[in-house]
């Protein structure tokens, strides 16, 4: 089908056996640079978020047309959601924190200029997805919107927002936290909308038995590695939290994404060695906070054989973590 700069195609990835979309951008189109599409995909290749799809492969030329090949998703785009599929405030808001979210994890990975708009966001049966950061500038410049600052993505913040309350009102239903965040955003920013939009935060409170809450923010270190274990674990309550470790030459790595009801950290405090990755918080999240002592107070229930399994599997883990993150940096980085 056409777009504003040229075609784009839709298909399946036979090797990986995913869904891509291929952009064919005519030769001298006002508003592209083939180098420019080679520095958005390379930029964006440093942001590694759940519901941001990646870019996959840039083919720039001066002379003939250039293309564009990202990953996709089966479902519904936002700008183009029909009226008789109703959006409820509910899941706008759910959509509104989505792309907070994914837009505040790009700002602290020192991304900015994103051109997220109506049309990055998709409403998947996988859940909330964002087109790669390629993609939305790409769409961005064919619309003729500025994407060079942090200023830009709040401005296509707000539209996303006001595209979620006329769907709401198509629909028949109402919006009044949408709209109430989508005034707070043109009058007193997007901390203030974001705010709204995601409601308070608990503060951290002891429970009585020796555990504590935190709230921590998007781009937050629950502990980086290296760090002593401070004898602390953490169960994740709510939110996403991101797993990384360094290679040999400082490289970032994915380990793994922790989601709630599982454990944060355990390791250093069983085998008492500094933390063996860093732990990144990719969504508003709360998080319980077990001191070593309360545990191993239970643990000291166990005989000494299940203790020394514990400790055992502790160092096997440690050591695979170990493996994957020099098969990754072999391998030439995250995949």
């Amino acid at each position: 089908m056409p777009f504003a700069q040229g075609q784009v195609y839709s298909g399946l990835d036979p090797f990986a056996d995913r869904a891509v979309r291929i952009y064919e951008i005519s030769a001298g189109q006002a508003g592209f640079r083939p180098g420019s599409l080679v520095e958005d995909v390379r930029e964006g290749g440093r942001a590694s978020h759940p519901n941001l799809l990646p870019a996959l492969l840039d083919m720039a030329s001066k002379s003939g047309p250039s293309f564009l090949v990202t990953s996709s998703v089966k479902g519904v785009r936002l700008d183009s959601m029909a009226a008789d599929t109703g959006l409820t405030e509910q899941g706008a808001l759910h959509i509104a924190r989505v792309l907070g979210n994914v837009m505040v994890y790009c700002w602290k990975s020192g991304l900015k200029g994103l051109g997220f708009g109506p049309k990055s966001v998709v409403v998947a049966q996988e859940g909330i997805r964002v087109a790669s950061i390629a993609e939305s500038r790409l769409l961005a410049r064919a619309e003729g919107r500025a994407i060079e600052d942090t200023a830009s993505d709040i401005a296509a913040y707000s539209q996303v927002l006001d595209c979620m309350v006329e769907l709401c009102r198509r629909a028949g239903g109402k919006a009044v936290t949408l709209e109430t965040a989508a005034l707070a955003i043109k009058n007193m920013g997007i901390g203030a909308a974001r705010q709204i939009i995601n409601g308070p935060l608990e503060e951290a409170v002891d429970d009585g038995s020796g555990a504590a809450r935190l709230t921590l923010d998007s781009g937050d270190f629950i502990f980086k590695e290296s760090d002593s274990s401070d004898d602390t674990f953490y169960v994740l309550e709510k939110g996403l939290v991101q797993v990384v470790k360094a290679d040999g030459l400082g490289n970032e790595m994915f380990l793994d994404f922790t989601r709630p009801g599982q454990l944060i950290g355990e390791m250093a405090v069983i085998d008492k060695l500094p933390r063996m990755a860093s732990a990144r918080v990719l969504e508003p999240s709360r998080l319980l906070v077990i001191r070593g002592e309360n545990f191993r107070t239970r643990l000291g229930k166990l005989d000494k054989v299940a203790l020394m399994l514990i400790e055992t599997l502790s160092g096997r883990l440690r050591q695979r973590a170990d493996e994957v993150t020099k098969l990754k940096a072999a391998l030439g980085g995250n995949r």
